[in-house]
């Protein structure tokens, strides 16, 4: 009967034991940690943001007295902020970029970097624009367009936001509907009121904006009626 040994490990077996053991301890030991917080997340052009720096010790303890630096991008332009913890934060106000995107914000002290923290930049309230109304391709139909609308620092108002569409003649509101926006646009098709007292235009609001048509009786052939 033949007797079995074990075959002795080899040197390089043990070092790659001894590497992978060292690889795992560094692994498993705490350090220190630095966050970054950010709201609100959707904000519009000149709002200021807040922004807190978290910083804690290999511990988990709050870290005081320690200079931290803010990273973030605004409009093209790197910037950075920097500031002494207290209690383990320490905030700024941060004004919101004026073009609509992305704002990130993420800090650095000595050799710890945060993660990003984004922010989205959106258009802020609509500024004054055109209304442009031509004969539809049906009759008693009219094609309402408009140019891009957009906020005060050119930003395109969200596809999201509806326009309130009123025809009005001379005794009121004939007719009401409402009409979303694809990109950044007015395209909407609409038909004439039955009956109307001249002068008749359409009314488009917009959050804080109130725009008219031209007058519009050559284009609609109701019955007219006396005001």
């Amino acid at each position: 009967m033949t007797k079995r040994t074990n075959a002795p490990l080899s040197v390089l077996s043990l070092i790659l034991v001894a590497s992978s053991s060292v690889v795992s301890a560094r692994a498993q030991t705490p350090s220190e940690s630095l966050q970054v917080y950010a709201g609100p997340q959707t904000a519009t052009p000149g709002e200021s943001i807040s922004v807190t720096i978290e910083m804690t010790d290999v511990d988990g303890r709050s870290s005081h007295e320690k200079t931290v630096q803010l990273n973030y991008n605004s409009d093209g332009v790197s910037t950075s902020i920097s500031g002494k913890v207290s209690h383990g934060l320490v905030s700024f106000d941060v004004p919101a970029q004026r073009k609509a995107g992305r704002m990130t914000f993420n800090a650095h002290a000595g050799d710890l970097i945060s993660d990003q923290t984004p922010v989205m930049i959106v258009a802020g309230e609509p500024i004054k624009f055109k209304l442009v109304v031509k004969p539809s391709r049906e009759s008693n139909f009219v094609d309402v367009k408009s140019d891009v609308i957009r906020d005060v620092f050119g930003n395109p108002v969200s596809d999201q936001t509806l326009i309130a569409l009123d025809w009005i003649d001379q005794s009121g509101v004939k007719q009401s509907e409402f009409v979303q926006l694809s990109s950044g646009r007015m395209t909407y098709v609409s038909i004439c009121p039955d009956a109307y007292a001249a002068p008749l235009k359409i009314r488009a609001v917009l959050k804080n904006v109130e725009v008219f048509s031209s007058e519009l009786s050559d284009l609609c052939p109701g019955r007219k009626e006396k005001a």
